[in-house]
């Protein structure tokens, strides 16, 4: 993945945005409206559906403050926000308010208490707090921390890879049919790694064929 910006701006997103929209149209869709859904991008960010919307029009990224005061302030907010995102998704039907305090804590070994206070944005989310809140709710590392803008590219770029890397495997079918998956039986497409190796694979059977081409026997076969 490429390395984002420390600072990810509404330009940057528009830039992952076009690149979004070239990868999808060798697939054969029509752009970015095929592939982005809204409500994919805010389950995997914790970036809420209207924000998401927002940003992908253009809206810029709200960023940290440079204060240390504000800034732990903004990210205290931030963390409450998601974690309550969470407990609220993750919830049964029957408790509307979502997983209770107590239920989370029992889960990742940290008390009631501190649980709270990360909900109501009181307490600093420390990575030994954040880190099992995120594995109980099988999110990416991070999700609890990335500001939107970060978030936002991260997920982008990670669709944009996938999208790349689809259409170098429906290339390589094309060309080498299905040796050129390299045996691959699954329905996702394959890793970029994966892919590579196929490229170098047909390369060296082009290369051997060339040889073969220019030695004397395939002279005289011509």
């Amino acid at each position: 993945m490429t390395d984002l910006p420390r600072e990810v701006t509404a330009e940057y997103i528009a830039q992952l945005l076009h690149e979004i929209d070239k990868a999808a149209q060798r697939l054969g869709y029509q752009g970015r409206r095929d592939v982005l859904e809204i409500e994919a991008i805010s389950q995997a960010t914790g970036i809420e559906p209207r924000r998401v919307y927002e940003l992908l029009g253009g809206a810029e990224p709200q960023l940290p403050p440079r204060g240390s005061k504000a800034r732990e302030t903004f990210y205290r907010k931030m963390v409450g926000q998601r974690l309550d995102m969470l407990r609220k998704r993750a919830a049964d039907p029957a408790s509307p308010n979502g997983d209770s305090y107590r239920d989370i804590g029992s889960e990742v070994d940290l008390s009631y208490t501190l649980v709270g206070h990360l909900v109501n944005g009181e307490r600093s989310a420390r990575v030994e707090y954040s880190s099992p809140l995120e594995e109980h709710y099988e999110v990416d590392h991070g999700f609890l921390s990335k500001p939107e803008g970060t978030a936002l590219a991260e997920r982008l770029a990670k669709l944009r890879d996938g999208l790349k890397a689809g259409a170098v495997y429906k290339g390589l079918q094309t060309l080498g049919g299905e040796q050129a998956a390299l045996r691959h039986t699954g329905e996702e497409v394959p890793s970029l790694d994966t892919l590579l190796d196929a490229v170098d694979a047909l390369v060296a059977e082009h290369r051997s064929r060339q040889r073969k081409d220019a030695s004397p026997a395939g002279q005289d076969r011509d």
